[in-house]
Order: structure tokens, then sequence, then C-alpha cells
């Protein structure tokens, strides 16, 4: 009986510890999620050219946007309802039922800050590494191109954070609030000329370090099932390619030891978006890195 007295104590210790934790955990994402930020926003000049327009499209393409959003904008899933994380959709972009509607200083809060039109963080848009690091010239085109795009008729569910979700925000290992990891007081570059170097090959490569991390040095995976992140430096086998391997490579998603690239590597997606220029411009960047 002594036994079985212990074990429930112990068992109820357990379990109030784990409730106490788990509170922890819920209001503090839950502070996170609703924390407002008090931000300067930039005024910036739209371009209405078609120049101006073609460009945004091309940084919508190799910026992700496209991806995440739909060539048409309308938003795809990102986590449905099978997940135990959460429930979550990339917005619809257009003025469509079920879009948003964004003055140009909601644009740029957006997409300079990570903010909503509420001065909340948005939820997993991997704006520290895909918009706020534009220049003035390519944000402007960007948004342009966005504003520019024809109503969709297009209504996602509302997102929903799962307590494992929670937990992996709590942890560090689910960035879920991009506007943390922003600097709000940076100030843009206007512009940063097109050219095969590593100047240029950084200011595009930027948007790998989301996945890659901020040295390039890869890692662990990030979800069930996906491979080791590749080290894209010196100190890893696509530091050791040369131009024409590491276009190839991005190209056919083979590699020049005859291996085949994951599917979680998004090559496909790369294959159709980055010109030759650009990408010879990235590999200069990330061949000088050790």
């Amino acid at each position: 009986m002594k036994i079985l007295k212990w074990s429930g104590i112990i068992l109820g210790s357990i379990l109030l510890l784990l409730i106490v934790f788990y509170t922890v955990v819920y209001f503090q994402t839950e502070s996170r999620a609703n924390k407002l930020y008090d931000v300067k926003l930039q005024s910036l000049t739209l371009p209405n050219d078609s120049a101006s327009y073609a460009l945004g499209k091309h940084i919508a393409g190799i910026r992700g946007c496209l991806e995440c959003h739909g060539n048409d904008l309308s938003g795809n899933v990102f986590l449905d309802e099978s997940t135990p994380l959460g429930l979550l959709y990339a917005s619809n972009l257009t003025r469509g039922k079920g879009g948003i509607s964004y003055t140009d200083q909601d644009w740029i809060r957006a997409l300079r800050h990570g903010l909503g039109k509420d001065n909340k963080s948005l939820w997993f848009m991997p704006a520290p590494e895909v918009s706020a690091p534009l220049s003035n010239q390519d944000m402007g085109a960007l948004i342009y191109f966005l504003k520019s795009q024809p109503p969709v008729d297009k209504t996602h569910p509302a997102k929903e954070l799962k307590p494992l979700g929670r937990l992996l925000t709590f942890l560090g290992e689910f960035p879920l609030f991009p506007a943390e990891a922003i600097d709000h007081d940076a100030k843009p570059v206007d512009h940063i000329p097109a050219a095969i170097d590593p100047v240029y090959g950084k200011y595009l490569a930027v948007t790998c370090s989301g996945c890659h991390g901020a040295n390039f040095k890869g890692g662990p995976g990030h979800s069930p099932g996906e491979p080791r992140i590749a080290d894209l430096t010196q100190t890893g086998n696509v530091g050791k390619w040369n131009s024409h391997d590491f276009i190839t490579a991005m190209r056919t998603g083979k590699t020049p030891d005859g291996r085949v690239l994951s599917d979680f590597m998004p090559w496909k997606y790369l294959a159709t978006t980055y010109t030759d220029d650009e990408l010879k411009a990235i590999h200069l960047y990330l061949h000088d890195l050790k």
C-alpha cells in the first residue's frame, strides 16, 4: 500500500509540474504573439513602370513569395489540420474575398518589419531572411508587383497554434514570430547593383540562411524525415564545388558525386527562378566562407 501511495504522489507531482510548465509555455507564447511593436515606417515612393513590375515579379520569385503564396498569390497551406504543430496558411495577398487590404505603409510594415496591420508579429513569415534586407529599389518594385495582381477570392481557416507548436516555439525550435529576429532600426540601402561578385551574392544568399543558418553551416533537419541540412561553406562539400557544379546542382538536383538532392531542398523551385548570373554570384559568396 505504501508503494502505491508513494507512486501516486510521485505521478501526481509530475503531472502538476507538467501542468505548471505548460501554463508557463502557454502564457509566454501568448505574450509574444500579442506583443505590440512600435516601429517607424519608412516613406517609400513606389514605381509604376513595366521594368519595375518585371523586377518585382523576379524578386517575388527568388525571394520565395510565389513559392509560399502561390503564383496567383492567393495563399497555400503550410500546416493543415493533420499536423501536430498548428493550423497555418500563407495569406491571400490579393484584394479578393479572404485577401488582405494593404496600404503602401501596411506592405512596408509587413515586408520590412514582419508585422501585421495590428503591429503584432506575423506568424512564420520569413521576413528576416526574405524581405527585411531588401534594398529600397527592390522593395518598391516588389510592393508594386504585389499590389498589381488581380483579386482572387480564397478564404483560409483562422491560424491556430497547438500544444506541440507552442512548446517548440517556447524552446526556440520553431521560429514562429519573425518580428523578434528583425532589427527594426536598420537603415536599408537604396540599391545594390546586380553583378557577378560576392557582394551581390551575399545579398541574394541571405534567403538561404533561413534553412542553412546565419553562418551557412547547416545542421540537423527541421522537420521529421528531413536529412541534415548541408554546410554551404568551405568546410562542407558544397564549398568545394566549382561554379559549374553549383549551377548544375541547382538546375538538375544532382550533385557532382551523383547524389540527388532531397525534396526538402526546394531546388526544383529555385531552378525556375534564379538566373545563371545570380547563381554564380551566390556561389562566389559561399565559396569564400570558411
